[in-house]
């Protein structure tokens, strides 16, 4: 019965952070109070309040965000890619990436067509970092001849039909997150050790979801265990 290992695929997921405010503040709209405040007080809050806001969700854009650590798993490990430079990060991915290509491995993703796959692109635009070539189609799209994003799997053909990565897990019996996404960047400053578990998690939990989606026992099963699971099941 062939197992993930046999479909030759890379699993990996990444996590992103704000850049320093110093470096995107220019970058910011415009904050305005609503036209009924009169209090100078009030206006300043309010103003503040979007600003914060604002950054909250800098870590969503390449524009206010960066990439600070990348999971990969690949023949049944787990790999942490986050060096202090991001270019470099960058670099360590896209050869993981071209390497998985030239294997004829199909690299796995959850939503990462959407975000991961564009988001490390734009990234490596701002850096110089060289992007390797069959990331993308003729058309401008990731290559879905190099890239599955168990989101498209999950929609079904519905381009609306999205779901979080821990509800899916939770759904399928897969595990689910240990942490909250918008948490780690602030984990990777404070304590590392927790970032890198929430990150391997998520990776995991990437792995089992794929493997119930793509329709292939479970790799981070031993075999005894997951052919006593297929004896219940009546397989």
């Amino acid at each position: 019965m062939p197992t993930l290992q046999k479909f030759k695929c890379a699993v990996f997921d990444i996590e992103t952070g704000p850049r320093p405010e110093a470096d995107i503040i220019d970058l910011a709209p415009e904050f305005k109070a609503p036209a009924n405040y009169k209090d100078k007080d009030k206006i300043a809050a309010a103003i503040e309040e979007q600003k914060q806001e604002w950054l909250q969700r800098a870590a969503l854009s390449a524009v206010t965000g960066r990439v600070l650590a990348v999971g990969w798993w690949q023949d049944g490990e787990t790999t942490i890619i986050g060096e202090d430079d991001e270019a470099e990060t960058l670099r360590r991915v896209w050869e993981m990436v071209a390497a998985a290509g030239r294997e004829g491995r199909t690299v796995v993703g959850f939503n990462s067509n959407r975000f991961d796959i564009p988001f490390m692109t734009r990234r490596s635009w701002a850096l110089g970092v060289d992007v390797p070539s069959g990331v993308y189609g003729a058309r401008g799209y990731v290559n879905g001849l190099a890239f599955l994003d168990l989101m498209d799997e999950w929609a079904c053909g519905d381009r609306q039909a999205t779901i979080k990565l821990d509800t899916l897990a939770k759904f399928l019996g897969c595990g689910q997150k240990n942490g909250s996404g918008a948490e780690f960047a602030g984990l990777w400053e404070t304590d590392r050790p927790k970032a890198l578990e929430y990150l391997r998690n998520d990776i995991l939990i990437t792995v089992k979801v794929a493997a119930r989606l793509i329709g292939f026992p479970d790799p981070t099963v031993a075999p005894a265990e997951a052919e006593q699971k297929e004896m219940d099941l009546g397989y």
